[in-house]
């Protein structure tokens, strides 16, 4: 590919609900923010949202919306819910909220308008600019939850604390902070996407109120250095904070930014390069289950503010029965200035991110979870075979990651990344 200029947008626009019975509180504000890429008539733009998930509906509402951006490829809008349970929810969003102020049920317009308006942001705010990627390590904020006994046993090791405990042996976490670092072409710093990963769940003493989590702490570490930022959540499948509650998410927030800012200071950005977007769909078939067909009952008995398994049930049993079909998972790899990122939709397990880029060689390749109810968690087989929680909320069938990750790996060393 001929080398040609690299152009940058980047838009944000506000998500923070109003409270007007003092119903929840504010403790960090919310937003949509958006970066496009573009060399040529090649284009990619992240999406990032202080969201649960973000669904397929959302999506085509999103992309219906864009069609008169014309130079825009609409195919190519990668979705990154940062995966917070302190926002508003839709009926789909399977995170139990308890304040019935911030239960969005059946606003999917309302959210893919606010997308839409930060995407036209960054494409009004196109510039020339320079790019490039790194990554450094943050080490002791972040554990796999899937832990085991001296037996061999499976324990679910998500809220008992302290950590780590001793008679406990645990999986394998991806400590790297990765920043993708945009220059203006006098080389200074203007925006950054930052990724990491590890669920958003420090505050999970805030459910029912507001607010962005570490995600938006890393932000506003990166605004106070003068660079506006989007996160970008990376293998979160299985891995959770080591601690919750109180001034975790800042802890955490400002430990992961300032790893970031360390990581930028080592990158070579360049503008001169090329860019490349590949898609490939695959037929999954979707979780099918012997509990589906009892979804909608055990959603009608389940206790308000504790429905959040079954109202994903039902969610899966309603799409199954509705669409009769296999579900099209999209994977996309982005190659740019000697780097690839692949979007991945669900929340991706470390381990199928793991065999990915070794699949890449020496590439520095980025995995990126696009988290959605439609696939909820990709879980690996033997994950399946063990049980646990993650199972529970799974979209696809339980041989999907295989067929995904087979073909992640694939796309992931087909060739050596545009430079």
């Amino acid at each position: 590919m001929v080398a040609r200029e690299l152009e940058v947008g980047f838009g944000a626009v506000d998500l923070t609900p109003e409270t007007f019975d003092n119903s929840f509180r504010v403790y960090d504000p919310l937003s949509i923010r958006a970066m496009i890429l573009r060399i040529g008539d090649v284009n990619v733009t992240f999406l990032s949202a202080d969201l649960f998930s973000i669904e397929s509906d959302v999506m085509e509402l999103v992309r219906q919306e864009l069609s008169p951006l014309s130079w825009l490829t609409l195919k190519h809008i990668l979705p990154c819910a940062s995966h917070i349970g302190t926002c508003p929810v839709l009926f789909q969003s399977y995170v139990n909220q308890p304040c019935e102020q911030l239960k969005y049920f059946g606003r999917q317009d309302w959210f893919a308008s606010r997308m839409t308006e930060a995407i036209v942001r960054a494409a009004d705010s196109m510039r020339p600019a320079q790019i490039g990627l790194g990554s450094a390590i943050v080490p002791g904020i972040s554990y796999n939850r899937r832990s085991y006994d001296q037996d061999g046993n499976l324990v679910m090791s998500n809220f008992k604390f302290p950590y780590p405990r001793p008679e406990l042996s645990y999986g394998p976490i991806d400590e790297n902070v990765y920043v993708m670092r945009i220059d203006d072409l006098q080389g200074s710093p203007t925006h950054a996407a930052v990724s990491f990963g590890c669920h958003a769940l420090c505050s999970t003493d805030k459910y029912g109120h507001v607010s962005a989590d570490y995600p938006g702490i890393i932000r506003k570490t990166l605004t106070s250095a003068g660079v506006d930022s989007l996160f970008l959540p990376g293998s979160i499948g299985n891995v959770v904070p080591v601690s919750r509650g109180g001034r975790t998410y800042e802890r955490v927030g400002n430990s992961v930014a300032g790893v970031a800012l360390y990581a930028m200071e080592q990158i070579t950005t360049s503008g001169s390069c090329g860019l490349s977007v590949n898609q490939e769909a695959l037929n999954i078939e979707p979780f099918l289950s012997d509990r589906l067909p009892e979804a909608e009952t055990d959603l009608l008995a389940a206790p308000p503010g504790g429905d959040g398994l079954q109202r994903f049930q039902a969610y899966v049993s309603r799409r199954t029965d509705r669409d009769k079909a296999d579900v099209s998972y999209k994977i996309t790899r982005v190659s740019i200035a000697g780097f690839q990122v692949l979007h991945l939709p669900g929340e991706i397990f470390v381990e199928t991110a793991a065999a990915v880029k070794d699949a890449a060689g020496d590439c520095l390749t980025v995995i990126l979870s696009g988290p959605s109810a439609e696939v909820g968690y990709l879980s690996p087989p033997d994950v399946h075979a063990e049980g646990g929680m993650e199972p529970q909320f799974a979209g696809l069938a339980i041989g999907a990651e295989a067929a995904i990750r087979k073909e992640a790996c694939r796309m992931a060393g087909t060739d050596q990344p545009v430079r």
